[in-house]
């Protein structure tokens, strides 16, 4: 039964020990309670170490548990460490700036376990909050937007109430689909056919867009378009602009450096390297890389698995097989 599914909560930390304890309290109050939540600190100041076992003190639970890294991986690095060492079969990620509503859990579950499409990532809606201060805004993805343009939104309404989910968006759906970090809920499967001994450098602070793009385009995605969890700002923030006027304002900080497009194609390296597409049917992974990569790209990651490329070739015209030859192992 769904109340009897393990899910897990890993919350990746380094220095943010004046910011977690609301999020460690959030999952706390959680309405499904079969949850283990795994805090992986990445080699955080030991001041902040220590805050943070105060904390956990404080909370007393046996669900939460703390995974110290020696140094400072990174954080996707640091997140599949949280996955080696949980093992629900759901996988939500909290970054520690962030909030769950106190049903994110049940209902992220219940959109997975829904009767008619399984994918493999969901996403909510997203609030965002002023941290010491007040709620700025309910919309964050703004799909109801979108919907009322489109004229669906009886439809995402029929679809919410009846199945848990607004809408689904298959593998070769294209851009950004999802809200940040704390708004997703995996498949553990998804989550391991992503995994790799080094990480590029650019997926340091990019765990979100490593781990959503991978999934997505292994097996798409469901969306829940109601505030499920908060994204908290604050001067530190690493991406998110601290101003909040608009729908349409540029959403990141000036410095912010975005890499989605080169960690996009990294994710889909591992999952030809992993030899996890294997798994897919071809003529549904044609149509996702002709979708999300240029000729030349997807060569390159039809060289990395010979043999399922032949059989995609054969089956969509994403390339002349003549083309298809070899290609040297890539490097991250």
């Amino acid at each position: 039964m769904p109340k009897d599914t393990l899910i897990t909560v890993i919350v990746t930390h380094f220095n943010y020990s004046y910011f977690v304890g609301q999020a460690l309290h959030s999952v706390a109050r959680q309405s499904h309670t079969n949850f283990e939540c795994v805090i992986v600190d990445d080699g955080s100041d030991q001041s902040h170490l220590a805050q943070l076992k105060l904390l956990l003190t404080s909370l007393d639970d046996k669900r939460f548990r703390v995974i110290e890294l020696a140094e400072n991986k990174g954080q996707t690095f640091a997140l599949f460490e949280g996955l080696r060492y949980s093992s629900g079969e759901f996988v939500s990620l909290l970054d520690p700036d962030d909030l769950y509503g106190s049903d994110f859990l049940e209902k992220m579950l219940r959109c997975h376990l829904n009767p008619c499409v399984y994918a493999s990532v969901a996403a909510c809606e997203m609030g965002l909050f002023r941290i010491g201060g007040s709620i700025l805004t309910n919309s964050y993805v703004g799909f109801k937007s979108k919907a009322l343009d489109d004229e669906k939104l009886m439809h995402y309404e029929a679809s919410l109430s009846d199945f848990g989910f607004s809408t689904y968006y298959p593998p070769e759906a294209t851009g950004w689909l999802w809200a940040t970090t704390s708004s997703l809920m995996f498949r553990r499967d998804a989550l391991e056919a992503l995994r790799r001994e080094t990480y590029m450098p650019n997926t340091k602070v990019h765990a979100d867009t490593y781990c959503v793009f991978g999934a997505h385009m292994l097996g798409g995605t469901l969306f829940v378009d109601e505030v499920l969890s908060w994204r908290g700002l604050h001067k530190d923030n690493a991406a998110e602009a601290s101003w909040v006027t608009n729908s349409k304002q540029n959403r990141h900080r000036p410095s912010f450096d975005d890499v989605s497009t080169q960690v996009k194609f990294f994710a889909a390296q591992t999952l030809f390297e992993n030899g996890t597409v294997s798994y897919m049917r071809p003529y549904v992974m044609g149509k996702m890389l002709k979708a999300h990569f240029s000729t030349d790209d997807v060569e390159k990651l039809l060289g990395l698995a010979p043999e399922f490329a032949a059989k995609i070739v054969a089956q969509t015209s994403i390339l002349q097989p003549d083309l298809l030859r070899p290609r040297m192992k890539l490097e991250p």
